[in-house]
């Protein structure tokens, strides 16, 4: 199925340090959760300077605003200019990102504070967002307040917001607007669904590409169990320290963390161990709670060689079992830190883009990330729910399309929720087919 739509009247407009323009001839905007940021680009044509007061549409850190259907998508600024032009024609290509743009390379706290105690997630986000202007929506439950949040000085405000809402399981993506949002991903579900071939996509893309077996995240934290008086005090007499029972393993525990999880669709060994880079969030439950117990084909802090059982080479397609998701009542430890990787990496690894006609769906709303969204593609193996991982609507000259990343429903999901088998009937394949077979 093929169909064109032809727009009358744009219902597109851009607005540029709040004036309308109409000289552009094409636009694109949209939204990824692994970007976070909003972007746009923006292509437009003027006229040759003929005198000294010619002034061009757009400038570098120009205010920006982009609105669809009567709907605002995007507001930021213009970050990046690419002109080109000859004796008669002088073509502009302007791209930036939203109001989120600055997070993304700009220094948390340059002049301090540089650590955080017993502190929400969204109270510090809030912290290093503030002299942005950056709003922040709370949309679901952030946990119990952070131990220790220590920010390194190279840190960026997004990298460092990254960091710790990955250990607290919660997607932080932007509005396009105003600011920031902490929820969950696939929340709502698109009032549509994708359908290839014989059905309303254009055009399809796949984007698959190989990822790793293992995703270990190892570090190193101070022991909450030590007195806060230590053993010798200078107006007394020296006296014998007696450590309650248990102090050497806990010790032990709280410098030698680490979080281990199995990707059991990566037929060969291919492991990588990320650094939790800091102490954030290491509480005594944390410390106190045993690292995750290994399969007998992952033996990473064995003396023999790794998971030497799993990949002999006469078996390259053994299964292995996936680790278990994270329960309500478990402590966030590095475990949930090895969790996010792992399943936003095979996120990255694993797109299928498709191109639907018009930037409305079914319901007549504009098409938009994190909502799941029932997919059929005979070719790649897909029937059933995905998650809508980024979207991108386009206008060029008087046709519009959107452009929908699905990535697996649990790309964003620590709960395990996105695995269980559906019951009200819409999820009707194991999820495991959407992406299993290509790793």
């Amino acid at each position: 199925m093929s169909q064109s739509v032809t727009v009358h009247g744009r219902r597109w407009i851009v607005r540029i340090n709040g004036h309308i323009i109409h000289n552009w001839t094409s636009c694109e905007a949209g939204v990824d959760l692994g970007e976070i940021s909003g972007v746009f680009r923006l292509e437009f044509v003027e006229s040759v300077p003929d005198g000294d007061s010619f002034s061009p549409t757009v400038r570098v850190h120009d205010r920006i605003e982009i609105e669809i259907a009567s709907v605002v998508v995007l507001r930021g600024y213009v970050e990046a200019l690419n002109v080109t032009a000859d004796e008669r024609s002088l073509r502009t290509v302007a791209s930036g990102r939203d109001v989120t743009g600055d997070l993304v390379d700009c220094a948390a706290n340059p002049t301090g504070p540089a650590e955080y105690r017993k502190i929400l997630l969204e109270t510090v986000v809030g912290h290093l967002t503030q002299p942005f202007g950056i709003s922040i929506d709370r949309q679901i439950e952030t946990g119990a307040p952070f131990t220790l949040v220590a920010l390194e000085p190279s840190d960026t405000v997004l990298g460092a917001i990254e960091r710790l809402s990955r250990q607290r399981g919660v997607l932080v993506t932007s509005d396009g607007i105003s600011g920031l949002i902490l929820t969950k991903a696939g929340q709502t579900r698109a009032q549509d669904r994708l359908v290839w071939p014989g059905g309303n996509v254009r055009r399809m893309e796949a984007r698959v590409s190989q990822r790793h077996s293992d995703t270990w995240v190892k570090g190193q934290f101070n022991s909450l169990s030590r007195g806060t008086k230590g053993a010798l005090n200078a107006s007394s007499a020296p006296s014998a320290f007696s450590p309650p029972g248990g102090l050497s393993k806990k010790e032990l525990g709280a410098s030698c963390k680490y979080g281990h999880c199995v990707d059991p669709d990566v037929h060969r060994y291919r492991p990588i161990v990320h650094l939790a880079k800091s102490q954030s969030g290491g509480s005594v439950a944390a410390q106190d709670s045993a690292n995750p117990a290994l399969d007998s084909t992952a033996q990473g802090t064995a003396q023999d060689a790794p998971a030497g059982s799993a990949y002999r080479a006469g078996s390259r397609r053994m299964k292995r079992t996936a680790t278990p998701p994270r329960q309500g009542s478990d402590p966030w430890t590095l475990q949930d830190q090895a969790l996010w990787r792992m399943r936003t990496a095979r996120a990255h690894a694993t797109a299928y883009v498709y191109t639907v006609p018009g930037v409305l769906n079914a319901a007549h709303e504009l098409w938009r990330a994190n909502q799941l969204v029932p997919v059929r593609d005979l070719y790649n193996g897909i029937d059933g729910d995905m998650l809508i991982g980024a979207v991108t609507w386009v206008a060029q000259g008087n046709l519009e399309e959107t452009r929908i990343s699905v990535v697996p429903p649990d790309a964003y999901d620590l709960t395990g929720e996105a695995d269980a088998p559906a019951t009200s009937g819409r999820r009707s394949t194991r999820l495991s087919q959407s992406y299993g077979g290509a790793a």
